[in-house]
Formats: structure tokens, sequence, C-alpha cells
């Protein structure tokens, strides 16, 4: 029987409580990793094999001890870090408020940003390591719809892409998962009703070429590709997991934030 992909590896997960981040916990679990999951909320689903606890990921001082906790258990060994906090923010530019965009960069860009800058020194120090954040199609796109979102995204892939050149010498891959709309609890809750995600399931999949919404497993496929070692030759890559959207708009579909909402 097989080990799994990740076998022997030291995984940290923050924002693991629910959506693409539980479904990814599940799958590093799977796949042999030791998962420490985080997340401002209790997970939604307890999985054995993975340990969570609750972190502001935005907090320095929380970020750091929970990072310091990991290493003392595991004698100072992180092999894989996925940054999976976020949010969405759809406004215009113009109706943005200033509190709303310190807001969306706080919680997008900051927390992958100390996430990322807790775990790196000791990846340096081990010589390998594999950072895994999430962005979004609209980190590799315009879009109109939510132009603020849009920049932190790009942020993320931004600094991803400067993580990688930088580290790629020490042994650090760094790269991003970039999903399209994906069918998550945020998805159908938070930024629209139940009834509404199930009332604009044809706008949803009109603009994109697969002609439907993605699950969050199959985000957390690509992320255990990138965290293992099949992908370590594969550095500083924005990959798009959007059904084919980000390859361009399709005929006769405007878009707009009903068709993708690009949501963790």
């Amino acid at each position: 029987m097989s080990m799994g992909r990740l076998a022997g590896k030291v995984a940290v997960v923050f924002g693991g409580a629910r959506g693409i981040g539980l479904a990814t916990v599940k799958e590093f679990v799977a796949e042999g990793a030791t998962v420490f999951s985080s997340d401002i909320r209790e997970t939604a689903e307890t999985v054995e094999g993975a340990a969570h606890s609750l972190v502001d990921a935005t907090d320095e001082d929380q970020v750091d001890e929970f990072v310091r906790g990991v290493l003392a258990e595991t004698g100072g060994r992180i092999d894989v870090l996925f940054n999976n906090v976020g949010i969405h923010l759809g406004k215009p530019l113009s109706d943005t408020t200033l509190a709303e965009f310190d807001n969306i960069f706080a919680l997008n860009v900051r927390a992958a940003f100390l996430g990322t800058r807790a775990v790196l020194p000791h990846m340096i120090a081990n010589k390998a390591g594999s950072i895994i954040t999430t962005s979004s199609n609209g980190g590799v796109m315009g879009r109109p719809a939510d132009p603020v979102y849009n920049a932190t995204k790009h942020a993320l892939v931004g600094l991803t892409k400067s993580i990688a050149v930088a580290h790629a010498h020490q042994g650090i891959r760094a790269n991003t998962v970039n999903p399209g709309a994906i069918d998550t609890d945020m998805l159908r809750g938070t930024l629209m009703s139940p009834e509404d995600f199930e009332a604009k399931q044809h706008q949803l999949t009109a603009s994109t070429p697969a002609g439907r919404v993605g699950e969050a497993w199959e985000v957390a496929k690509a992320v255990v590709f990138l965290a293992s070692d099949e992908s370590r030759f594969v550095n500083g890559v924005a990959l798009p997991i959007d059904g084919g959207k980000a390859a361009g708009a399709m005929p006769g579909n405007r878009y707009s934030l009903d068709f993708e909402l690009g949501v963790r």
C-alpha cells in the first residue's frame, strides 16, 4: 500500500476550518502528512490526524506563537505551508471605504505575509519547503466588480513570485492556487443566500468554459500536488483552478460578480 505523496511531511494550514482549507486538511492527512491546522473559528469538522488551533492569522503574536508550538512538536520541521486566509469584497472602487480597504488587505495579504515570515526561516534552515497561497483567478486578470479584492489577490501572486525567485536556491518553492467560483459554505451562505445561489446557478456557470462551479476538493488536490515532491520543479506559478475562466471571456457573457466570485 502506498504511504501517500506527503508521507513524513509536516504541513501547516492557516484558514483550515471550512471550504477549501478544510478540504485541503483532509487531503493532506489522506496523503500521509502530519497536519497542524488553524483558523479564527472552530473547525466545521474534526479531521482525525490533524490538530486544529484557534489563531487570528492577522495577529503577529498569535501567528508566531502557533508556529513556535508546531516547531516544538516536530523538532523544528515544517515542510509545507498553506496560506488560505481571506475574505471577499464585491464593491466598485468609488464605493469602497478606507476601512474596508484596510480590512481586506489586512486579512488577505497581511495574513499570508505573517504566516510566511514565521515559517520561512525554518524552511531555509532545513533547505526545503513548499509554500502555497490561495489567490484567485482575480489575481491573474482584471475584474470590474471587485477591484480592491482583486488588488489583494494580485498582491499575493506578486509576493509569491518574489519568494520563489529569492529562495529557490535555498530549496524553497512558492506557488499560488487561483480558484474561480467554488461551491463552499462561504459562497452559499456569506456572499449570497442559499436561495440566491440556486437561482443564480445559470449565471455562475454561464461565464465558465467548463459550464459549472468548482468543488473544494478540486482545489485541494492541486494544493497537494504543489506540496508534494511531484512538483519539485514547479516554482513561482499562479495556477488557475476555475474551469478555464482565466483563459478568456465566454462569448456573449459579460463578466460580473454574479458569474465569478473567486472565494476560498
